[in-house]
């Protein structure tokens, strides 16, 4: 009697671990940009009110609000590894530790930056531990923002050679690269095939409509982002019917945020703040 009850545990568990990952196979066989409208700007805001810290509790206190697709700013330290943080100039609680000056600022080594807690209180991460992360919730998507770089493929060479080495290439398939121009485009994916990219124009400025929907369409790019204020009745009507997904950044206040989407053909919004629960009643 005992052995059979033990079968019978087994086997619930057994049923209920098949029946979640068909779950979680299937919700990722829809496209991101069909079931998410909000993207966390640097991993949201933290409990405390900080924003653009990329820090292990602004992503813990995120994710147990809801949301479940991540933009993350990504650096190299000067000792060649990749890490979570807007730019080597911000302050962030950190500049004394790291011996900077009003003058000089700059790359720091990843031991530096990984033992120095942001705002004194918060967890730094690398992207190795990001990539970690995305294992352990596999239902959630990274944009990234590596911005602008001369060296596109060696960039991406070692994004992609941070997940592979420490066996961590699934998570790639839950990548959105974010293309700041379109050359980007063949040097991101001469290192590898990433499944989602979008093309984001905060950086070359808006460009011919007939130029976006022509590489959009030849590329099979679904979705185009650029500032919130950009976005107005022309640029609206030039994508009119496209089919193309539009984001607009960085938007914190609901009202406007809810007139884009409901009013103003928004497809989505990238946000500090912002709920998906939220952005769902206004569907």
């Amino acid at each position: 009697m005992k052995g059979r009850l033990i079968f019978g545990i087994a086997a619930a568990y057994l049923f209920l671990a098949v029946l979640m990952c068909s779950l979680i196979r299937r919700s990722q066989a829809i496209p991101w940009h069909e079931k998410h409208s909000i993207i966390c700007h640097a991993l949201g805001r933290t409990r405390e009110g900080y924003h653009m810290t990329n820090s292990l509790e602004a992503f813990q206190y995120n994710y147990s609000r809801g949301q479940r697709v991540f933009e993350a700013d990504i650096q190299i330290t000067s000792d060649g590894v990749m890490v979570l943080r807007h730019d080597w100039n911000g302050d962030l609680g950190q500049a004394e530790a790291f011996g900077w000056t009003q003058e000089e600022r700059g790359a720091v080594t990843a031991r530096k930056f990984l033992d120095t807690p942001i705002y004194g209180m918060y967890t730094p991460l690398s992207l190795k531990d990001w990539f970690a992360i995305m294992e352990s919730h596999p239902n959630i998507y990274m944009v990234t923002d590596t911005k602008y770089s001369p060296e596109v493929e060696k960039q991406f060479r070692l994004f992609v050679d941070t997940a592979l080495e420490n066996g961590y290439e699934e998570v790639l398939s839950r990548v959105i690269v974010q293309i700041y121009y379109k050359e980007m485009y063949d040097e991101v994916t001469a290192v590898y095939p990433f499944e989602n990219l979008l093309w984001t124009l905060y950086y070359i400025g808006y460009p011919d409509p007939g130029e976006i929907l022509e590489f959009m369409e030849e590329k099979e790019i679904p979705v185009l982002v650029m500032p919130s204020s950009w976005w107005d009745g022309q640029k609206q009507n030039d994508l009119r019917d496209s089919g193309i997904k539009v984001y607009v950044h960085t938007v914190d206040d609901e009202e406007e945020a809810r007139r884009r989407m409901t009013e103003e053909g928004i497809s989505g919004v990238y946000t500090d703040d912002i709920l998906p629960s939220t952005a769902a009643q206004w569907k």
